[in-house]
């Protein structure tokens, strides 16, 4: 499968020193994934979605999300471009006994399969440059009215020191979106008009000025936008009026 260059410098970035390190924790980033991933238990438990439900984790990286999602009770095939990190996610699920499935997929080329009732993706979507053909190949391995999840960085991400940094050291793509253009993309895809979530604050200590912080930013990002705030979008495929 040839690559285009962005891809290709995903897939070599991950070198055996990061996944070796990697490999001795269940998940990067610490606290700030725990207050994520309530916003994910959120949109699912919004979703109603039943206990063995299948699901899609579309750009899983290292795995954590997949098998988060198995331990809630359903059926999970994460997808990652890098070789390198599903051979992590499987030693994980290995480890945790965990019957996550994993396999090498390109997000924008997914391989066909049986429908499912629903896909998360978790922050890898800015990693594309052609956003809509991703979400036209999620679109295809979903059942009608199945559950698209997307997490991804506002436009703020486009400004962003570190993810220029990041872009000009391992040559991935690094993108942010609107809420009017993932709207847009959605429909463009054949996903109804989304419902928008959003993450509480992360943890904090003290009532004066870190309690301040926090309510100006969870007010910011509400009515505007705050780094470091995901955009969370919920749509239906093939729902127009959701």
């Amino acid at each position: 499968m040839a690559l285009d260059t962005h891809k290709r410098a995903e897939v070599e970035s991950r070198t055996p020193e990061l996944l070796a390190y990697e490999a001795t924790k269940p998940f990067m980033g610490g606290a700030v994934h725990f207050v994520e991933w309530a916003t994910v238990a959120a949109m699912l438990e919004a979703a109603a979605l039943p206990r063995g439900a299948r699901l899609l984790d579309i750009g899983c990286g290292g795995g954590w999300t997949t098998l988060f999602l198995t331990e809630m009770g359903y059926s999970v095939t994460g997808y990652d471009l890098v070789g390198a990190n599903i051979e992590l996610a499987r030693e994980r699920a290995k480890r945790w006994s965990s019957p996550a499935r994993f396999e090498v997929a390109d997000m924008e080329e997914l391989p066909p399969g049986e429908p499912a009732d629903a896909a998360l993706v978790f922050d890898a979507l800015h990693h594309s440059t052609r956003e809509r053909t991703v979400l036209q190949a999620i679109a295809s391995r979903l059942r009608p009215g199945g559950w698209l999840l997307l997490c991804e960085p506002t436009w703020l991400h486009n400004v962003s020191p570190g993810a220029h940094a990041t872009s000009r050291s391992l040559g991935w793509v690094e993108r942010g979106f609107t809420v009017r253009g993932l709207r847009r993309d959605l429909r463009a895809a054949g996903f109804g008009r989304p419902r928008r979530f959003f993450q509480p604050t992360r943890p904090y200590e003290g009532r004066g000025r870190a309690f301040t912080r926090q309510l100006v930013e969870l007010v910011a990002a509400n009515v505007f936008v705050m780094p470091r705030a995901h955009l969370w979008l919920m749509a239906q495929r093939g729902l127009r009026d959701a």
